[in-house]
């Protein structure tokens, strides 16, 4: 049996072949993939009281709850790094194909310019009565096509490309999602917790590494998220948190103002998933105040974000937690690539330019995609 047979590429290839409920991710700084597959077709669905120091595999929780959309943990019944063993190469080579199940949540519909620019200026009117300081709002592209036996190579590109940042696909029918993230939203290693305010999108160039080049909208925007995660911290009464910025951060063409926080793992021991559910959605992906944002978001945006500005990572995998936010990611489709994409919009926003930003933001994507298929 040769090393390309046993490659994490290759897995993913008789994965998806056999549409088996899996997951496979490189961490950001890393150079090796790894694998969590799952032997049954079922996924273990989390409940918000769950302890989710007790769970193990790969997590996948939505933007917002919803009975077609739920939080789960793919199992890792086969777990690999870098490399399967000859001995679980052949167990995933005998495990039997699992029917494709039909997408009951359809193709998301696409955002044309104009109802974008349309939506954003129904926020800025919202904003400017004073009712909102920050909406988050997305947007979908479609891109015609069948990529499925695709995905390897784009998996692999990906990893490649963006050096820096969270790399994933998973399949846990129906829903088969792949990306490129660069934020982190909670971390553990070695008994310390890191979150991040991470808000602010700019193309890479060396003055935009500068941050004193950045505008008050930008500036604003961050702090927006950075003044919520300090008020989740106090509610849970943590102490020693330490924070590091506001900088910059070279995201792959892109740049994003970024904070970091980190506190003591074990403070949120009994009470993590408690926490998650306080911490998500942040600013960064749904606005300010949150509660109204996200009521606004659910009525203004034409389709379901879906797993789109979700978390997603390995837990009690090497004891590590790694949970990021799902950005710059698309939902794989029979016919269709969808692509997610949005924007933080202030009082300062233009709205042309909110849309080139998220042009810009699709390009991490499209450009990756472009070079697999040409």
């Amino acid at each position: 049996m040769t090393a390309e047979h046993t490659s994490i590429t290759n897995a993913i290839r008789v994965c998806l072949k056999k549409n088996l409920v899996f997951a496979a991710y490189r961490l950001p700084n890393r150079s090796e993939a790894e694998i969590v597959i799952q032997k049954s077709g079922n996924k273990k669905l989390i409940a918000k009281d769950d302890s989710y120091y007790d769970l193990k595999g790969f997590l996948v929780a939505p933007f917002s709850e919803s009975k077609c959309c739920p939080a789960f943990v793919i199992a890792p019944d086969i777990y690999a790094k870098s490399q399967l063993s000859p001995e679980q190469y052949r167990v995933l080579e005998q495990l039997a194909a699992v029917p494709i199940q039909s997408d009951t949540s359809h193709t998301p519909e696409e955002v044309l310019h104009s109802d974008y620019l349309l939506q954003i200026n129904h926020i800025l009117d919202k904003i400017e009565t004073g009712e909102f300081e920050k909406v988050v709002l997305s947007r979908v592209k479609l891109m015609n096509g069948n990529y499925i036996s695709k995905l390897s190579h784009i998996f692999s590109a990906l990893t490649e490309a963006y050096p820096n940042a969270f790399v994933f696909i998973f399949n846990a029918g129906p829903h088969l999602w792949i990306g490129a993230t660069p934020e982190p939203f909670l971390t553990a290693v070695n008994g310390s917790m890191q979150t991040v305010s991470l808000a602010g999108t700019r193309t890479y160039t060396q003055q935009n590494l500068n941050i004193g080049a950045w505008n008050s909208k930008e500036r604003l925007e961050q702090e927006y998220v950075t003044r919520y995660i300090s008020k989740v911290l106090s509610k849970f009464n943590l102490v020693e948190v330490c924070l590091e910025g506001p900088y910059t951060k070279q995201a792959g063409n892109l740049v994003h103002l970024r904070t970091d926080f980190s506190f003591r793992a074990e403070e949120l021991k009994d009470c993590l998933g408690e926490f998650l559910n306080n911490l998500h959605p942040t600013p960064a992906v749904c606005g300010m105040p949150r509660k109204q944002s996200l009521e606004l978001i659910l009525d203004l945006e034409k389709h379901s974000r879906e797993y789109y500005a979700g978390y997603l990572g390995p837990v009690g995998l090497n004891d590590r937690l790694s949970l990021f936010v799902n950005l710059r990611c698309m939902k794989v489709l029979q016919d269709n690539l969808a692509l997610f994409i949005g924007g933080g919009i202030t009082a300062d926003s233009v709205p042309e330019d909110e849309w080139q930003e998220t042009e810009m933001k699709a390009e991490t994507l499209l450009s990756v995609i472009r070079q697999v298929t040409q």
